[in-house]
């Protein structure tokens, strides 16, 4: 399956073992890998998650007038911990929090069951109901770690890394960021703090780790995978001026 957008720059490539994919993803640019939604479906997930990390979808309803809506993403490595937020402002002023969390990407016995053969790729959820307060702190927190400011436009962000990735739509106006591990950036996160306070998905989090050997250069020079690597999803991400940039190859 490919998918393609207009205006694509240079290519990264991923290799998985579940499926091999290309598609290109320019910023704000749509595609039939467009996220519209799901992605408690495994297959979605991968072939809609480049789009849902751009936020895509949130970009679409974020107009004048719309409620504020928040997506962060935490990537422990690709391979071992995906943690996402989604924040929903509601009429009255408060909102709900729904997290959720996936670990390790193999195959886990423990949870496979002959009614849901893919119960081991899907997320563990909780949702949380939000006060005005709490809401209020939130957006305070994302103020102090520069969520509203530009993005580190040509950050690349390697699958095996740890970082922060976040759609936000405040007051109808959309902004992308991305915090990298380790730096300074990173090291100011505040967000982080208010959002694990309100998630009952009762999953530890995975400490932000420095990446394997290797990996920042596999990040600044993309290189097509052999077989006689290890299993698992890799890719690399390059941010933009307000989303992400470039090919995305699955």
């Amino acid at each position: 399956m490919t998918c393609v957008t207009k205006d694509a720059e240079r290519p990264v490539t991923r290799r998985g073992p579940l499926c091999v994919m290309a598609f290109a993803l320019a910023v704000g640019g749509l595609a039939a890998c467009t996220y519209r939604g799901d992605i408690d479906n495994p297959a979605k997930l991968k072939a809609t998650w480049f789009s849902y990390l751009n936020g895509d979808d949130i970009r679409q309803r974020c107009v004048e007038g719309a409620p504020d809506e928040f997506r962060l993403v935490y990537n422990a490595d690709y391979n071992e911990q995906l943690r996402s937020y989604e924040v929903f402002e509601q009429a009255a002023g408060d909102g709900r929090l729904l997290a959720r969390v996936q670990g390790p990407s193999g195959l886990q016995v423990s949870r496979l069951e002959l009614r849901d053969p893919l119960a081991w790729a899907r997320w563990t959820t909780s949702e949380t109901a939000l006060d005005p307060e709490d809401l209020a702190r939130l957006t305070a927190a994302l103020e102090r770690s520069g969520a509203f400011q530009p993005a580190p436009a040509g950050l690349n962000l390697y699958s095996e890394e740890t970082y922060w990735v976040s759609s936000l739509c405040r007051e109808g106006v959309f902004s992308f960021n991305a915090w990298l591990f380790p730096s300074e950036r990173f090291a100011e996160i505040a967000f982080a703090e208010v959002l694990f306070a309100h998630d009952g998905t009762e999953v530890a989090v995975r400490p932000p780790k420095d990446a394997p050997p290797g990996a920042r250069a596999r990040a600044t020079v993309p290189q097509r995978r052999d077989a006689s690597d290890k299993t698992g999803s890799f890719f690399t991400l390059r941010v933009g001026e307000n989303g992400l940039a470039g090919n995305l190859a699955l």
